[in-house]
């Protein structure tokens, strides 16, 4: 399998992903940082997390005694991601094989999605629903009270925030909801450059 390289977040230098004698290995300027036995896994996670810059997909895999995850996107300077979704898939379509031909399938979880982010997500949505309905309201109501077409422009950029946050929660919630996969047959919507 070929090695993956990343830099998760701002304040790690970058990691390198490779599987090798059985193991999951993230090393870093050389050094294993981590490594987990591949007998060992017990859940394989893939978990979409928005970013400002880029979209960001995750793939963790957890044993009993921790984890390594790791990201689709690589982050080169403050507020700059570079977008690895192609090599990322790739690289857990692999991982996926290789635990599934190294374990029973029986003892591994492979699940795509978190109902934490999916239920949370679900309630902002709904609450921002609620806060457009009481924008719609109150500029309605700014109309019939006399303040004429220019009071209601005061409720332009709340309405703007609220259209581009919903946006943001809605794949949040589509995405992130929980189900089990085949580690074979990877999710089409999982890492893909159109999702």
């Amino acid at each position: 399998m070929d090695a993956y390289k990343t830099r998760r977040t701002l304040f790690e230098k970058e990691s390198t992903f490779v599987v090798e004698n059985g193991s999951l290995v993230r090393s870093v300027a050389g050094s294993v940082a981590q490594q987990i036995a591949l007998s060992d896994v017990r859940k394989i996670s893939l978990t979409y997390q928005p970013l400002t810059m880029v979209e960001r997909w995750v793939c963790s895999a957890e044993t009993r005694s921790g984890r390594i995850w790791v990201p689709s996107a690589s982050f080169v300077a403050p507020g700059q991601a570079v977008d690895q979704r192609q090599l990322f898939r790739q690289f857990v379509e692999e991982l996926n094989r290789t635990i599934a031909a190294t374990c029973p399938a029986a003892s591994i979880a492979f699940v795509k999605g978190n109902n934490w982010s999916a239920y949370g997500s679900l309630v902002l949505l709904i609450t921002m629903i609620l806060m457009g309905l009481l924008l719609v309201f109150a500029a309605i109501g700014s109309v019939e009270s006399g303040g004429g077409i220019i009071s209601v422009g005061q409720f332009g950029v709340p309405a703007i925030v609220m259209v581009i946050s919903s946006r943001v929660v809605w794949r949040i919630w589509r995405k992130n909801r929980r189900q089990t996969y085949d580690p074979l047959a990877i999710p089409a919507d999982f890492a893909s450059p159109l999702s």
